[in-house]
């Protein structure tokens, strides 16, 4: 399970990351759920992604779903091509991203409802428990959202 504290080792996060029309500036982890890392975007030859999802109503147990922008999960599909990389499970799209250089990329399309969470986002907005979000910037944070679940602290 990836967390604040056990992340993958080749995970070097973009210096500038562009989520839904929101920047985060200077690195960091885009979403929290506790202390779950849900999503990681890291900054490669083309990005490299991490995408977990809850296994049950708690929030204490996650899946691997892509690691390292490679298919963990028989049920999910990466493609990499000249529009970014995709991420789709049953062929329903989760995630676009596309490098815009090697220090920064975009995502214009999120979607983490299909594997139990609410989170999506298109190129105008991003929605996370109940909250929009437009052309903000988030610099210097090191989570730009954190909700609460995941593990808890006890």
């Amino acid at each position: 399970m990836i967390t604040h504290k056990e992340l993958p080792q080749a995970y070097k996060p973009y210096q500038q990351l562009k989520v839904c029309s929101n920047t985060l500036i200077g690195g960091g982890n885009l979403i929290a759920l506790g202390e779950v890392l849900p999503l990681l975007v890291g900054s490669g030859e083309s990005p490299l992604i991490w995408l977990q999802a809850p296994t049950d109503e708690t929030g204490k147990n996650y899946i691997s779903l892509v690691a390292a922008s490679v298919a963990s999960h028989h049920a999910v599909s990466v493609v990499n091509d000249k529009n970014g990389l995709t991420v789709s499970v049953g062929g329903t799209p989760l995630l676009l991203v596309k490098q815009t250089s090697a220090k920064s990329a975009e995502i214009k399309l999120l979607d983490l409802r299909p594997i139990g969470l609410n989170i999506y986002g298109n190129e105008t907005s991003l929605t996370a428990g109940g909250a929009t979000f437009s052309h903000n910037t988030f610099n210097g944070f090191g989570t730009m959202m954190t909700l609460g679940g995941g593990l808890s602290q006890t």
